[in-house]
């Protein structure tokens, strides 16, 4: 069955949801994650730490400064339906910016185990964003964030680190990543999969919030076996510089210029 684009007005409205139980985002600005350990890092980073409550499906949230500007850390569920209604509601509250921090998978050898992928833009084999746009379009992150993210990690990334900005595929089927599509979107210039970008770069592009992703290697599909390196140390180091280029991009005054 082909996904029916929507022209009417939603029956549930986030903004008349949210208006309706008179809740407001407690910051403008959001790190968006969705492991432990880069949720932990960011909550780390952050100075005047207090939990805070958001009016969506997350597992936890806080706020904080960093450089003195006041940024929240959250971490949400994974999978792209579950992350764009968080991100949709936090919007219709009032956040407008945000850089997502997450894990890919390599597709192609420029990439290892503990690098950094910047999308720039995406394939969709999700299913939430076709509610969005149609299949034609192609999602794209905040020029903006995207040059003041790579910023950021060309001045704290480590040797031996390698940041490469390209396209990304996002799926639903974590366990049908076959080697045919692999290759073929390898082919294309895809050079990580993960389950989330494409989705979240299409509802703030939707409406009309930044947006920005940022992705360490953790596990490679481009060779004869799957190599994966989700406990490594290479990984945790990628990660910690991760989220502090994502929290150093969201201080920066340049951010809301």
């Amino acid at each position: 069955m082909t996904i029916i684009l929507g022209r009417e007005k939603p029956v549930i409205d986030p903004f008349d949801l949210v208006a309706s139980r008179g809740v407001s985002a407690p910051c403008r600005r959001f790190m968006l994650t969705f492991m432990d350990y880069t949720y932990r890092v960011g909550r780390r980073l952050l100075e005047n730490v207090e939990k805070v409550s958001v009016y969506a499906p997350v597992r936890g949230a806080v706020k904080g400064r960093f450089r003195g500007v006041e940024v929240c850390v959250v971490k949400l569920y994974f999978g792209a339906a579950a992350s764009a209604m968080a991100l949709e509601l936090l919007i219709a509250a009032g956040a407008r910016e945000f850089v997502v921090v997450g894990e890919a998978g390599a597709l192609h050898p420029s990439l290892r185990i503990g690098d950094i992928l910047i999308p720039t833009w995406g394939v969709r084999e999700e299913g939430t964003s076709y509610h969005y746009a149609p299949p034609s379009y192609t999602p794209r992150p905040d020029p903006k964030l995207v040059e003041l993210l790579e910023e950021e990690l060309e001045r704290i990334r480590r040797r031996g680190i390698r940041i490469v900005k390209g396209g990304v595929w996002t799926t639903d089927a974590v366990f049908r990543e076959t080697r045919d599509k692999v290759e073929r979107f390898s082919g294309m210039g895809v050079l990580g999969v993960e389950m989330e970008a494409t989705a979240l770069m299409t509802v703030a592009h939707y409406r009309g919030a930044m947006l920005t992703v940022v992705l360490s290697i953790s596990d490679e599909l481009y060779g004869d076996e799957w190599r994966e390196g989700f406990r490594s140390r290479k990984l945790r180091r990628t990660e910690r510089i991760c989220v502090e280029a994502a929290l150093s991009a969201l201080a920066s005054r340049r951010c809301v210029e």
